[in-house]
């Protein structure tokens, strides 16, 4: 089929050329698709219902409506189950935070849903759909997938950066513009209507994908998949898996990486990686999302025959990737230090500042910045410690 539409392609114009490859493959993802039916059934299933109650409870459990739920489980699931089973869904609107959100702390508007029904609901569905979600799947779409998070991505593009010297000259990088507010929930619900044909569960789905708005600064906002919701991430990543496939495999991208919304792709000159930028950018647009503006397409880092650095590095996923080595990206670095000195001056280590400086070891330890660790870190802070912290909180008390 893949050659068909390349044979096809040579014969048209550049701009019918794009057209008519993204409708095709459209034509074949849908054609390529399986139903589901009976998923409502798995979705009431007690087995599911336990499992997804103590899923959403992670880490919620000292907050007293959450632990009166896991105090009073058996009649709460026969209440949420008797409310999934009625089916009579509104969707819920929500008071919005503005947060720093993440290592680079972006502001970021951010929804917090209910605990009951809400967030049991959420994960029922994920829990439901996982294996859909997970069928045809591009193997190097990561973030927010189980086992597929950002030292994933960094193994694999650190993996095609030394075994492929060649195809690695030049660099397209891309994020797209508000990703997961941009996000057009009717195209979503209509993926989500050609893939499952139980009306019971899509109405859960629905439920999920129209509880999205929320109160902020005296408006009601509509926010595409809420940064918040669990189902967003998985929701997001499912309504990229066609792109993914058609960088892949219409494209012929030797080298292609996304982390959620931020992608980047290897060539071996910069016409090659504009001419796939130009159909990326169309293809966006079929789906109402849009490239933003900070693209990139530049030489990538390398020694020369004078043995002189040159090109520029890759900041992706909070990593700097050179062609011999990889390190963390700046701000983190800086962000680590001032933590680990805030911990110093303080004398003690709360729980928190021990997760904290944890998450920062997860950096180091894979990246070329071992010894600025041991020299900007490890003076101030007993990593032994922290992990004896964090060991004791989640221990049974006596």
């Amino acid at each position: 089929m893949w050659l068909i539409i390349l044979a096809a392609r040579q014969k048209l114009t550049e701009q019918e050329a794009r057209a008519s490859s993204l409708s095709k493959v459209r034509e074949v993802l849908v054609r390529e698709m399986k139903s589901y039916n009976h998923l409502f059934e798995i979705a009431t299933s007690d087995e599911v219902l336990i499992s997804s109650l103590h899923g959403a409870s992670k880490g919620k459990r000292n907050r007293p409506a959450v632990l009166k739920i896991l105090e009073n489980q058996d009649k709460y699931i026969k209440l949420f189950k008797e409310w999934l089973l009625k089916g009579d869904y509104k969707p819920l609107v929500h008071k919005a935070t503005l947060i720093n959100d993440g290592f680079l702390l972006k502001k970021r508007i951010i929804i917090q849903p209910y605990f009951y029904p809400e967030q049991w609901s959420q994960h029922v569905v994920v829990e439901t759909l996982q294996k859909i979600f997970m069928k045809g799947m591009y193997v190097y779409s990561c973030g927010s997938i189980p086992g597929r998070g950002i030292h994933y991505g960094k193994k694999y593009l650190e993996k095609f950066i030394k075994n492929n010297p060649k195809e690695i000259k030049y660099v397209l990088k891309i994020d797209i513009h508000h990703f997961y507010q941009s996000i057009n929930t009717d195209l979503l619900k209509e993926r989500f209507k050609n893939l499952i044909h139980d009306e019971k569960m899509l109405a859960l789905v629905y439920y999920v994908i129209d509880s999205n708005a929320a109160e902020h600064n005296g408006e009601i906002i509509k926010q595409g998949l809420p940064i918040g919701f669990y189902t967003s991430q998985w929701f997001a990543n499912w309504y990229l898996q066609p792109f993914d496939h058609y960088i892949k495999e219409v494209l012929k991208a030797k080298c292609y990486v996304r982390y959620m919304d931020d992608i980047v792709i290897f060539g071996r000159n910069k016409k090659e990686l504009k001419k796939q930028f130009e159909l990326i950018r169309e293809y966006l647009k079929s789906l109402d999302l849009e490239v933003k503006s900070n693209y990139q397409i530049f030489r990538f880092d390398y020694i020369d025959k004078n043995g002189k650095r040159k090109g520029r590095f890759i900041d992706f996923m909070g990593f700097k990737f050179y062609r011999d080595k990889t390190t963390i990206r700046g701000k983190i670095f800086i962000r680590a230090i001032r933590k680990a000195r805030r911990i110093k001056q303080k004398g003690r280590i709360t729980w928190f500042d021990a997760c904290q400086m944890l998450s920062y070891l997860g950096w180091f330890k894979p990246t070329a910045t071992h010894g600025a660790y041991k020299k900007y870190i490890e003076p101030f802070v007993n990593i032994k410690v922290c992990k004896k912290i964090i060991s004791n909180h989640f221990s049974p008390k006596k």
